[in-house]
This record gives structure tokens, sequence and C-alpha cells, in this order.
């Protein structure tokens, strides 16, 4: 009975996750409604046996004991199994129902550094999500409670055999569960077998994705070798030998401002966009900038957006690159470059040191001098959640690049726009559209904050000697209202800005954030090597079709091009999805079965095998040549 009482629970979550992610999940058909319902029981099952073993293992130790001696501390653990497992359990899928539409999988390795750094927003948490937290809390009552219902330990004689017999039915159970009906292991990906990729996180439990994530993080990297060294280099490089795409006369020491926006989705910004925010100020900052309207993310959290920008690094691993084995992989990249140059390299953010391990990162790609809340020091601007409001932040920020030696390179990452969405009290009725999300609030209010930092730099003899760069960590929902596809989940604005050649100009070519490293060196003129898997978005050779991003979404690697988005499953080695979303916008035509479209399937696969291969390699070699 406890077994049925467990499961219906998990059932339970499984169906409020649903629920409360039911926007993005808008284009999961009915039809595949039984097939969603059968693999999620088949893997809320395997996660309760798993987290159930030690209990059931105690409990068949126990029922072959006659001392009371032995079987009283035999029970105790038992019981403690039996509540920590379940607890576990239950608060990773509690965690995922509120937590998912940030990050778009179900749980892994990387909720143990996001949470560890979110407790200082523990108010907000309970503000936004206390029907989840209340939930969980009752749970936790329910699971005490049950632990209770396990047999007590006194009693001389032993156990009957048909409770011997049900104890072993219940391990051969989780045996033949754990190793599959038909074979092979139950892994999160396994639901792929029979639904779509889009509605897989609703057939997982956030139990086993985690363990899987833990366990597999050893083999995530696993040595590919689809190619061979010499045609791999010719479909991949991240060794670039860079030369002046601009027609620059030689380097050019300008300083340079990169802005990673938080949460800032390419709707946000975009002209006529239906989910437009107020942002009259980077309105009018792209007329006069290079803007990218086809950019996409190659990562879908802070901690990725980062390495992706500063790295040249796509996230292809669950574990956040500065935390995993692989940190010790020299990065060659734009602010090591820069420093080499003569550049005074800075990292700023209003949030507490080393907020998600940016400190540590930021040091591995160069920048030497970090600035954070308490460097700020005045808690009148706090936010009460993440840190100091952006204004006074970027304020401080002016100020302390006023000080700096020319040439300076420095990356500000704004937090005003992250949930959830706090406005400073004096501003809160300047930004109350009511017409618009909190999120689109805090965009505006974000907005607002980079219009007064250009009013001050304006006023500094830097400032036309510099290059701005504006770029987003990653996507974020714009309101209920969005319908969530495997394409814009991961639509992001790159916008360059450079106040001594300010005639607007639209690019219409794919970029990535990984882009960005190369661009800027291109933009000084620099001549040299180059470490990363961007590409230049100034280099015009080859052809449009040529240009793609790569990023990670639940177990598939997607490929991104100016036509087409390719999903590839890397557990199966095959392709889980091919669109053609410049006719079929709301990816509805899965072009994997359709024979018309197999040379551009073989193209893409080819494109996204090398970069596996050649990611696994860079990491595992701990080289990027």
């Amino acid at each position: 009975m406890l077994a049925i009482a467990l499961l219906g629970i998990h059932l339970l979550l499984q169906c409020w996750f649903w629920f409360y992610n039911r926007a993005l999940f808008a284009e999961v058909y009915s039809r595949e409604a039984g097939l969603i319902f059968f693999r999620s029981l088949q893997q809320d099952w395997l996660s309760l046996c798993i987290v159930n073993l030690p209990t059931i293992l105690l409990m068949a130790l126990m029922a072959w004991m006659t001392r009371p001696g032995i079987r009283r501390p035999l029970i105790f653990f038992a019981r403690a199994f039996f509540i920590a497992g379940n607890i576990l359990a239950l608060a990773l899928n509690c965690i995922d129902i509120g937590y998912f539409s940030f990050d778009r999988h179900r749980a892994n390795l990387d909720i143990g550094f996001v949470l560890g750094d979110s407790l200082s927003s523990f108010k907000s948490i309970l503000a936004g999500y206390w029907p989840i937290l209340l939930v969980f809390a009752l749970l936790v009552i329910a699971i005490v409670k049950m632990a209770k219902l396990l047999p007590e330990p006194g009693g001389e004689r032993r156990s009957s055999p048909v409770s011997l017999l049900l104890l072993q039915l219940a391990l051969c159970a989780f045996l033949l569960l754990s190793t599959g009906l038909p074979g092979r292991p139950i892994i999160p990906s396994t639901p792929l077998l029979s639904i779509s990729p889009r509605a897989l996180p609703l057939a997982q439990n956030s139990l086993l994705t985690w363990i899987y994530s833990c366990l597999h993080r050893s083999r995530e990297l696993k040595p590919v070798a689809y190619f061979s060294q010499e045609e791999l280099a010719s479909i991949v490089k991240t060794n670039h030998n860079l030369s002046p795409a601009n027609g620059a006369p030689g380097f050019q020491k300008k300083n340079v401002v990169v802005f990673i926006l938080e949460s800032f989705s390419r709707a946000y910004v975009m002209p006529g966009d239906p989910q437009k925010a107020h942002t009259p100020f980077l309105d009018s900052l792209i007329r006069k900038s290079m803007f990218f309207p086809h950019s996409f993310a190659n990562g879908f959290s802070s901690n990725q957006g980062i390495v992706a920008i500063l790295g040249g690094l796509p996230a292809l691993t669950d574990e956040p690159f500065f935390y995993s084995p692989f940190a010790n992989t020299p990065l060659y990249s734009i602010g090591n470059i820069l420093k080499e140059k003569g550049y005074n390299t800075n990292f700023l953010m209003g949030a507490g040191r080393d907020h998600f391990g940016f400190g540590k990162f930021a040091h591995m790609a160069g920048l030497d001098h970090a600035y954070w809340q308490d460097d700020f020091n005045d808690d009148r601007f706090y936010d009460g959640n993440w840190g100091i409001f952006d204004e006074p932040f970027l304020q401080y920020g002016a100020r302390i690049l006023s000080t700096k030696p020319q040439p300076f390179f420095a990356t500000f990452f704004t937090i005003s726009a992250h949930s959830p969405f706090t406005i400073p009290p004096a501003l809160r009725a300047r930004f109350d559209f009511p017409d618009q999300s909190p999120a689109q609030r805090g965009i505006a209010y974000t907005d607002y904050a980079l219009q007064q930092f250009f009013s001050t730099c304006r006023q500094m003899p830097w400032f036309r000697n510099t290059i701005f760069v504006f770029c987003a960590d990653h996507w974020f929902t714009p309101d209920s209202r969005t319908v969530f596809s495997y394409l814009n989940n991961c639509t992001i604005p790159i916008i360059v800005y450079d106040p001594a050649h300010d005639t607007g100009s639209i690019r219409p070519q794919v970029a990535g954030q990984v882009d960005l490293a190369p661009t800027i060196l291109d933009l000084l003129g620099y001549k040299g090597t180059y470490s990363g898997f961007g590409r230049s978005l100034l280099d015009t050779t080859g052809s449009a079709a040529d240009r793609y991003v790569i990023n990670r979404l639940y177990e598939n690697y997607q490929l991104i091009t100016n036509e087409y988005i390719l999903g590839f499953d890397p557990v199966q080695d095959k392709s889980s999805y091919l669109y053609r979303y410049t006719t079929d916008s709301t990816l509805r035509d899965n072009l994997l079965a359709d024979t018309g479209s197999s040379a551009v399937r073989h193209r893409l696969e080819r494109l996204i095998r090398a970069n596996i291969q050649a990611y696994s390699q860079a990491l595992t070699r701990r080289s990027l040549e």
C-alpha cells in the first residue's frame, strides 16, 4: 500500500508539473497523452524503487533476524532511509515544477549549484512559489507518517514465508525495471522511444534525471571518433588565425564594454513583436548599431551563457564548465588575449561575491579585477533578493571605469531583470505599465539603468573610444501566452555599438554567443590566434547556410542554421527532429522522414557530430588547439 501511495503522489506531482508549465507544452498533442502517462509511470516507479532499495534490503534482512537487539537498529535505519530518500525525490520534483520554466530541463547536476547560490533570494522564492513550498511541507509530514507504518521491531519470530516472498518479489521487480523490459536500461531519454522530444519533460521523473546526470558525469564527454582528425579540422575549427576583416590598418586599442543582460529574450527588444517591452534606450541604440536579430543562445542558464560569451564554449554538459573536472582546460579567449595587448580587464556584477561561481570563471577568462555588492558597499540599494539594483550599480561601474587606465575591457552582468523582477520603490510608478508582465517591467527598468549609465559615460573622455556589446545570458518566457518551441526558447538579441561609427545596420546572419569574442577581436583589428567555437560575425567568407548555433535542450543537441533546426540524440546516435522553421514557424512538420530533406539532414548531422567530437576532444585533452 505504501508503494501505491507514493506512486500516486508522484503521478499527481507530474500532473501539477504539466499544469504549472502548460504554456510551455502547448504544442504537445493530446494523442501522446497515453504514451506520456505510461512512460511517466515507468520513470516514477523506477525512481521509487531506487530510493527505497536500502529500505527494502534492510527489511529483508530484518525478516531473518530473531533478536530484538539487532532488529531495532535495522528498523531505525530502514525508516531513516525511507524518509531521506523519499523526501529527496519529492523535493526534486517539487523544485522542477517552479524552476523548469527557467532552464527548460528536469533536475540535473547543475541544480545543486543553482540552489546554493539562490539561498539569498529565499524571500522571493517564498513569495512567488509558496503553494509549491506548502505542498512540499505537507508531503514531508506525510512521508514521516508513512515511515511509522513500516513493521515494528518487536517479536521473536521470523517473518512469514509470504512476507519474505513479497520482499524478494519487490527486489526482482526493481532489477527487472532497472534493466528495462526490452533488455535496455531505463534512462531519462527512454521515453523518446515512443513520444516526441518536446513532450519528454512531461514523462520524466526529476530524481531519475538527477541521478543519471550525477552518474553520467564522467561519461558525458566520452571519446567519439566520427571523423579523422584531418576531416574534423575541416568541419569545426577551435583554434583560429584571425586577421582584420573590417579593413582596419592594425590593432586599435579601443576600450571594450560587454553587457551580459539577464533574461533578455529577443522578443523584448524586437520592433513589432507582440511581447516587446518598453525599451526606448535600446530601441534608439539599435538604430545606431550593428543589430543581429537572428541570434541564439548557446546555453539555457546564466552559468552557461557567461562561458559561451567570454570563453567561446557552448554548453554541451549538465555541469557548469567552471565546476567540472575539465575546469583546468586553458582558455585563450578574449580576456586573456586583450590582457596580452595591455588591457586592464574587469568584471562587474551587483550580486554577492562570486555569485553562481562567476568570479571563478571571470578569473579563468582573463578578467583580473572584479567588483561586487560588497565593493559597492551601500545596502540601501539592495533589491532584497539578488543584489544591488542595476541603475545604481551601473553608475558605480561608470565611476570605476573612469579610474581605469586605457585601454580597458569590462564585462557587466545585470541582475534586475531576474525573477521576482524587483524595481526600486521610488521608480515603481514609472514602470507600472498595465499591459506588460513583471518580466517586461524588469526589462524596462534595466533599459532605464543602461540609459543612465550612458548619460554618465558620454561625459567621459574614453566614451567615443569604446565599443559596447550587448548580449543576453539566456532566453526567458515573456509571459504565459508565449508558445514554447525548440527555436524560440533560445532567441536572444546581440547588439554592437561604436559611438565613433554610429551608422546602424541590421545583420541577417545567424549569430551565437560564442561568436562575440572573435567579432570583438575583429573589430579591434586583431591579428593572431584565438581559441573557441565561435566565428567572427564580420567574416563574410562562405555562405549563409554555413553559419550555425549549437546548444543542448533536454536530452538533445540542437543545431540551428539560417533555415533549419535539427535535434540530435547522442545516446541513440540519431536525429530526433528536423524542421524548416523559415516556412514552418510552429514546427509542426518534422522532416526526418522526408526524402527531399535527406541531403540537408545529412549535412546538419555531419556538423553536429563534428561539434560533439571537437567539444569532447577539446575538454578531455585540456586543449582547444
